[in-house]
């Protein structure tokens, strides 16, 4: 079988990182990259064996790609996601699918008519100890799900797209949702709630992030609930403590990552605990990018179809509405 041609729209760590994972699968190799700073596309094509690189990503198609993965803040995203749906591509969106409700759903229609593969980048579906805990709560073996608890620090720099309100979409869509709640929900079910609280007391100026920390209760339809909480004041050297999800007869403790970039995990029922580790699986990067050229070849969705991750927008936005107007939100079809 023939390698699939991927192009990547961005030059960043993340187009290295997903990059890299294409080529780990060996079923693909990298034809071209795009980046609004020439010099940095041509070091990032270089490390990733490709010759090919522009300062438009318009001009992707003249290496007639594949598919297209995209990698750059969520404001651009939407434009080069658009253009390579409109364009006839299928697509890894290196993140959460769009930087707001209506992109996500002008994309949904765009994928949909011209029956186009979009994955979002939500790679800790694909973590092995993650999928292991989705089957135990969804099959039920440790009862009714009751609540889970997660956690998130982070302390970027200011000056990074990050921290731009604009740019990012808001901390909600960028960090929290992208670090745990996409994979917590994933495991939890059908989300119909939220209700959040957000402050700002490190960098106020007024185009950084409305929500610099946030903690957020989301409802779900059988009534558990996911509490979570991120921040980007995260203190240099303080560390996060491991998400926990409890049932009504045992309960799941992940543990820190491995230096493999696994997660192991601990299984507590009947008074009893089994760690199960994965060290030795694929990386999910790996794993995620080999779904992805399945995807292509088959023509079914992977683990992030653009519906699914809808979902996403629609809780980041619930989040500053919550916080905004100090009320309980409706997720829209929950």
């Amino acid at each position: 079988m023939s390698r699939k041609r991927i192009a990547i729209v961005g030059a960043g760590n993340m187009a290295h990182t997903r990059g890299q994972a294409f080529l780990d699968t060996g079923q693909a190799e990298i034809c071209a990259v795009a980046s609004r700073r020439l010099e940095k596309a041509k070091e990032c094509a270089a490390d990733l064996g490709c010759t090919t690189y522009f300062d438009d990503y318009r001009r992707l198609r003249e290496a007639s790609p594949d598919a297209i993965l995209i990698e750059v803040p969520h404001a651009p995203q939407d434009d080069a996601t658009i253009w390579a749906l409109r364009s006839g591509y299928d697509v890894l969106v290196g993140g959460t699918l769009a930087s707001s409700v209506r992109a996500a759903e002008e994309i949904i229609e765009l994928a949909v008519g011209q029956k186009l593969i979009v994955e979002a980048g939500f790679q800790r579906r694909y973590d092995p100890s993650w999928a292991a805990a989705h089957q135990l709560v969804q099959r039920r073996q440790l009862g009714e799900p009751i609540m889970a608890v997660t956690s998130a620090l982070w302390n970027p720099d200011p000056s990074r797209w990050y921290y731009d309100q604009r740019e990012s979409g808001g901390m909600p869509l960028t960090h929290m949702s992208y670090v745990y709640m996409n994979a917590i929900r994933w495991i939890m079910g059908e989300p119909t709630t939220v209700f959040a609280m957000a402050n700002r007391k490190v960098e106020t100026l007024p185009e950084r992030v409305s929500e610099e920390t946030c903690s957020v209760l989301v409802g779900f339809r059988d009534g558990a609930f996911v509490s979570a909480t991120a921040s980007y004041a995260g203190p240099e050297g303080m560390g996060n403590p491991e998400p926990q999800i409890v049932c009504t007869k045992g309960g799941i403790q992940f543990n820190p990552e491995g230096s493999s970039g696994q997660v192991s995990m601990d299984i507590i029922q009947g008074g009893e605990s089994e760690t199960r580790s994965f060290e030795n699986e694929p990386s999910p990067m790996v794993s995620q990018a080999t779904r992805f050229l399945d995807s292509i070849a088959t023509r079914q969705p992977a683990l992030n179809p653009p519906q699914d991750a809808l979902i996403d927008v629609q809780i980041a936005e619930a989040i500053s509405v919550s916080v905004q107007e100090q009320r309980l939100v409706q997720i829209q079809g929950g």
